[in-house]
C-alpha cells in the first residue's frame, strides 16, 4: 500500500479534529494541510473566537488572519488559503513570523474546543461530529 505523504483536511480552532487524528497520521508519516483555516474569522464569524483573536492581533499590531494561521503553522499544519489581494498576501506572509505566546495559542485552542464548526460536508456529518 502507498502511504499518503500529506493529507489536506478542514482543520481550524473550531474543527481540530478529535480522536487524536492529526497525531495518527503523523505516526504514519502523514504531513497535515488545512484549508479553511480562516473560517473561525469569515464563515464561522460571530462565534466565541472573534474577540479573543481580535485582542491578540491588536497586541501585536496585526490582522486576525496573521493570527489564526500562526496559529495553525505553530502545530505544524500547512494552511492552504487564497487572495486576490496583495495586502491579504502580506498578511499571510507574516504569519510565518509572527510568534504567539503559549497563553495566546492554548487560548485560541481552548476556546475553539469548545465551539464546534464546520463548513465543509455539514451535510454529511452530524452537527457535532469531530472526526
Amino acid at each position: 500500500a502507498v502511504v499518503p505523504a500529506l493529507n489536506q483536511l478542514e482543520y481550524h480552532p473550531y474543527s481540530q479534529r478529535a480522536h487524536d487524528y492529526v497525531p495518527w497520521m503523523r505516526e504514519h508519516g502523514i504531513e497535515v494541510s488545512s484549508f479553511k483555516t480562516l473560517a473561525p474569522i469569515t464563515v464561522g464569524k460571530g462565534g466565541p473566537l472573534d474577540l479573543p483573536v481580535s485582542s491578540i492581533a491588536a497586541r501585536h499590531n496585526t490582522s486576525t488572519s496573521t493570527v489564526v494561521l500562526s496559529w495553525a503553522i505553530d502545530q505544524n499544519i500547512v494552511p492552504i488559503t487564497t487572495t486576490t489581494k496583495a495586502e491579504r498576501m502580506d498578511e499571510y506572509i507574516d504569519a510565518l513570523s509572527l510568534r504567539l505566546s503559549r497563553d495566546e495559542l492554548e487560548e485560541i485552542t481552548q476556546i475553539g474546543l469548545e465551539h464546534h464548526f464546520r463548513w465543509w460536508g455539514k451535510d454529511f456529518f452530524d452537527p457535532e461530529d469531530r472526526s
